[in-house]
């Protein structure tokens, strides 16, 4: 008798590991995050969570570390939450409120992290300040001097090559030129050419769909607006709609995925002469796609710092001053450094443990 009892012990217990495990992560009123970056203790990619908030299985890990470029990391220990719930602290980044002068660029002072994943392991990590600067006169054109300071690890790893972290850094500041991603989405084109239509679930919360379904959300909280979208399936509808067959086939084989979130100052009612690009605080990208190494994975997150108006003799010495202080070489005591100075969340023990074993590794 004893023997069944402890048989069916073990079974029911392999039962239970086997069982998906989901958590939900939250923000302090309840509402689900998207786009929270869920690893092991050790750094392993486990998985992302959707537009509610919620990854369907950890895999069987004890603990996992969430990240998300506006909450303040953690690690915590999976059997300890109840339901799977766990809650975030938004983080305490902020910058000053930019002054207007007569000067005919507006300075943006962006910190960037990216990280490479191929399958569930990070082979890549890249951190560094980008100066930008962008022309009033000519409908915010960005220009950048340099883009500096860009401390690498691993950069032997497949197919990751500091000329690209720098292109997709590039990349990613020009998509934020000065389009506000809310107002984009209530544009006619939106519509259009996406099927998109925004809904109001309550006071401070929007839903964005097509006619697929559900696509993204709208959160105002504590004077910011938060964005989301999945814009792998915005440009798969659109594909189907316009009939690019070709460009269809080639989403479906590479399993493409891509995903966002911008954070932004609402505008103050005395604000109205200070352009989107000025309000701009955070912005957070994935991208996903197979190849033939595997499932290739691209995480961005970007912290504007500052925001001033300046002109092209201080814009060229702002840059020369980070070029020249760094080398183009930063190394993580130096980007840790930086990332105090200016309020930004530290990676959290996951993130780091994974950093410091690719630094063995190469």
């Amino acid at each position: 008798m004893r023997k069944i009892l402890l048989f069916a012990a073990v079974a029911l217990m392999a039962t239970i590991s086997a069982q998906a495990q989901k958590i939900e992560v939250v923000d302090a009123d309840g509402n689900g995050i998207p786009l929270v970056s869920v690893t092991t203790e050790d750094g392993v990619y486990i998985g992302k969570t959707d537009l509610n908030g919620v990854l369907a299985d950890v895999k069987g890990a004890r603990k996992v570390g969430l990240s998300h470029v506006a909450y303040k990391p953690q690690q915590v220990s999976v059997a300890s939450l109840a339901e799977g719930r766990v809650t975030m602290e938004e983080a305490d980044f902020g910058i000053d409120e930019i002054v207007v002068k007569p000067k005919p660029y507006i300075y943006v002072e962006y910190y960037v992290r990216g990280f490479r994943y191929i399958g569930d392991s990070l082979r890549a990590y890249g951190a560094g300040i980008i100066p930008m600067a962008y022309d009033i006169k000519k409908n915010y054109d960005p220009k950048t001097r340099y883009v500096s300071s860009m401390g690498i690890f691993a950069n032997k790893a497949p197919g990751w090559h500091l000329a690209e972290i720098e292109l997709k850094a590039k990349e990613m500041c020009k998509r934020n030129k000065g389009s506000m991603t809310e107002k984009w989405l209530m544009k006619e084109k939106a519509r259009d050419e996406y099927g998109l239509s925004v809904t109001k679930d309550d006071d401070n919360r929007w839903r964005v769909e097509n006619p697929k379904g559900k696509v993204g959300q709208i959160v105002h909280d504590e004077g910011r607006t938060y964005t989301t979208l999945d814009a792998g399936r915005m440009q798969r509808f659109q594909d189907e709609k316009k009939g690019n067959e070709s460009l269809m086939k080639r989403r479906q084989e590479k399993d493409y995925a891509y995903e966002y979130a911008t954070i932004y100052r609402l505008p103050d009612e005395d604000d109205g002469d200070i352009p989107d690009l000025a309000r701009l605080v955070m912005a957070m990208h994935h991208w996903e796609h197979n190849s033939g190494k595997g499932r290739e994975r691209d995480i961005y997150y970007s912290y504007v710092v500052t925001h001033s108006y300046v002109d092209e003799a201080e814009f060229k010495a702002r840059s020369k001053e980070l070029n020249h202080g760094h080398q183009n070489d930063m190394t993580l005591e130096e980007l840790q450094a930086y990332e105090r100075q200016h309020n930004i969340p530290a990676l959290d023990a996951a993130q780091l443990k994974a950093i410091e074993a690719l630094k063995k590794h190469y």
